[in-house]
């Protein structure tokens, strides 16, 4: 070939190069990716057929959904105790957790809470709602996704564990691959921490296995602090949890500051207090009905924080520094306010609970005395003969102070300690008021409880002072469409208060002209002369229509003792005849004692009167339950 058209057809070459890129660079976009599409509290994401498949996240997340903070301590633990083994991990609250990321993950474990009767924890919900959602993928969503589960619970409630067991179920549905089995943890019996730790016990070779890493050698090592504390020089907030705003409903993070209008005491008996506490909601958003409960964060004693004050070694001057507890990752602060350390430790630190095991472990690495240190930790250990000599000395020793106080070489630094303490958690009363009757008062009926924080707190609170509260909506409520409905409230004790709600909301719906239901509220107390709350209420209540009838139960005005369900008994073909006729049936108080027993005579009753054996009497009582006629608001006094 001669030269020149060599040299021909390397200019063509050139140019058709240069053509191409031209052509490339003018050509419209591709096309937009197809946008999200809703689902059940979440958006699934729509993602393009010829898109690469998302990065899996190399980090394992511990999920977790808390009432009180145990299911949140035990999570933070699990992400600890991974990071020390080798294994990325971090923990995040299932609130602010994007839903979106779930499919990416290599590895999820879900530290879930039950709330009451099989119901998930506040902070759960929208997670719940979002993978329950028919619109998700059963066996492909999660498909490649593996995960663990662990669920907290009470065995007196009838669905012990539910909301893990339920996450459990429906991880596996949508793909997701178990590497290892549900645990229960159950609070009612002392032993939750225990059955956690045996739990998690085998769990980290499972996770080994299935990122196939090796593990580092599962030593006692010191726990690294993830915060740090920083000062300011300014005053602290005014407020230890900030107030929400004037056009929003209040929540445990951004509760309503409401001052007591009434705090007054139900009882004659003197040994005892059941009190009526009512709050002025006056010009507020707060918005309720009769059933709800008011949710009441309470504050530490000021003498028990001086204690603690003095075993950390801090000055009066230091325990007056504003300042904020910031991660150190992101640095922002882990408590709702930056206040002082004195009001810290008063709003947010659970000074006076049960130590917990976890914590402990972070605290004997601080102590400077070797003997102490493997004292302490030989009792955390999890085996029979430590666990037997941790409750022991839970017994004697009662709360951190008094561990601190027994290994006194352990020099806890105040910011670690502010760090690994658990956070003192919402109590939730039942609402004994309506606001169709008084718009302007929220109130509750509280028997104080013998060491209890909130209740000795409220006992001894005066007119004027102010608390923090927000309203927990609940499904135990009145028939509201139908309140020509019959209806038959139990309630022993502080069991009746909201029924005491509900007699209010009926007075307002007789005085507007609404034709009312038959309604008989059963009563259980000790003495006619004692303990007999809410008398003159009943009374009148019966005599304007508003109540057809009270049925109360004394239990120690004769030799033989009588409670709720033997009144039941005596009545049974009237009840049945109530719940035949598509009445509600509604039972409030101890979850332990009362709610069983009164179960198992309403099955007897259904089985007499209905003509049904055992089997189809329970399930007649669950069908009322589907049909949300039969309710129930219990709780577990242990």
């Amino acid at each position: 070939m001669s030269f020149a058209l060599i040299f021909l057809a390397l200019i063509l070459a050139v140019c058709g190069y240069f053509y191409l890129q031209l052509t490339q660079s003018s050509s419209p976009p591709p096309a937009a990716a197809p946008k999200a599409v809703g689902g059940g509290g979440g958006e699934r994401r729509a993602t393009p057929a010829a898109a690469p498949a998302a990065k899996k996240s190399k980090e394992v997340v511990v999920l977790f959904g808390s009432q009180t903070g145990t299911a949140e301590m035990f999570a933070k633990t699990l992400a600890r105790e991974a990071v020390k083994l080798g294994v990325p991990a971090q923990a995040c609250d299932v609130e602010f957790y994007d839903v979106n990321k779930l499919e990416d993950e290599s590895l999820a474990i879900m530290v879930c809470a039950t709330y009451g009767e099989g119901e998930p924890t506040d902070s759960m919900k929208n997670f719940h709602d979002w993978i329950m959602d028919d619109c998700r993928m059963v066996g492909e969503e999660l498909s490649k996704v593996k995960f663990a589960v662990f669920g907290l619970g009470d065995r007196q409630y009838k669905y012990f564990c539910e909301e893990g067991i339920v996450m459990d179920r429906r991880l596996e549905e949508l793909g997701a691959e178990r590497i290892y089995g549900v645990g229960c943890g159950d609070s009612g019996n002392g032993q939750l921490e225990e059955e956690f730790d045996e739990w998690r016990r085998d769990l980290w070779p499972a996770v080994g296995r299935a990122l196939n890493i090796t593990l580092k050698a599962n030593v006692e090592e010191p726990v690294e602090p993830q915060c740090r504390m920083k000062y300011w020089e300014e005053e602290e907030a005014p407020l230890a949890f900030p107030k929400t705003a004037s056009v929003l409903e209040p929540t445990q993070r951004l509760p309503l500051w409401v001052p007591i209008v009434r705090n007054e005491e139900l009882l004659k008996d003197k040994t005892r207090s059941t009190r009526l506490v009512e709050f002025n909601i006056k010009d507020t958003i707060i918005s309720y009905q009769a059933g709800d409960h008011l949710g009441i964060l309470p504050h530490n004693p000021d003498a028990l924080i001086d204690e603690y004050l003095k075993i950390l070694n801090v000055t009066p001057e230091e325990a007056g520094r504003t300042f904020s507890l910031q991660d150190a990752k992101t640095l922002k602060n882990v408590f709702p306010a930056r206040v002082s350390v004195r009001t810290a430790l008063k709003w947010y630190i659970d000074l006076a609970g049960i130590p917990k095991k976890s914590t402990l472990r972070a605290f004997a690495h601080c102590c400077t005395d070797p003997t102490q240190k493997e004292e302490l930790l030989k009792v955390l250990r999890v085996n029979p003969e430590s666990q037997k000599e941790y409750t022991k000395l839970c017994q004697k020793l009662r709360n951190i102070h008094g561990f601190l106080r027994k290994f006194d070489s352990a020099k806890v630094p105040l910011s670690f300690f502010l760090e690994l303490m658990p956070r003192i958690s919402p109590r939730y009363f039942s609402i004994s008021s309506d606001l169709l009757l008084t718009s302007d008062i929220v109130g509750a009926t509280v028997a104080h409880v013998e060491g209890g924080l909130c209740t000795t707190m409220l006992r001894d609170m005066k007119d004027g002072d102010r608390l923090p509260v927000f309203i927990r909506k609940s499904t135990f409520h009145l028939p509201l469409r139908a309140k020509n409905r019959p209806i038959i409230m139990i309630g022993p004790g502080t069991g009746v208060a909201p029924f005491v709600g509900f007699i209010k909301r009926r007075q307002v719906w007789k005085e507007k002209g609404n034709e009312l239901g038959k309604a008989i509220l059963f009563f259980g107390c000790r003495n006619k002369k004692e303990d007999y709350i809410y008398e003159d209420l009943f009374n009148e209540a019966v005599k304007n229509g508003i109540l057809s009838d009270v049925d109360v139960a004394f239990s120690r005005e004769q030799t033989t003792k009588v409670y709720v369900q033997h009144r039941i008994k005596a009545r049974a073909k009237e009840v049945w005849e109530i719940l035949n006729e598509g009445g509600n049936l509604y039972i409030c108080g101890d979850a332990k004692h009362m709610a069983k027993d009164v179960e198992v005579e309403l099955i007897n009753l259904v089985k007499e009167h209905g003509k049904m054996d055992e089997t189809a009497a329970k399930a007649y009582l669950k069908k009322m339950e589907t049909e949300e006629r039969f309710l129930k608001d219990v709780w577990s006094s242990s």
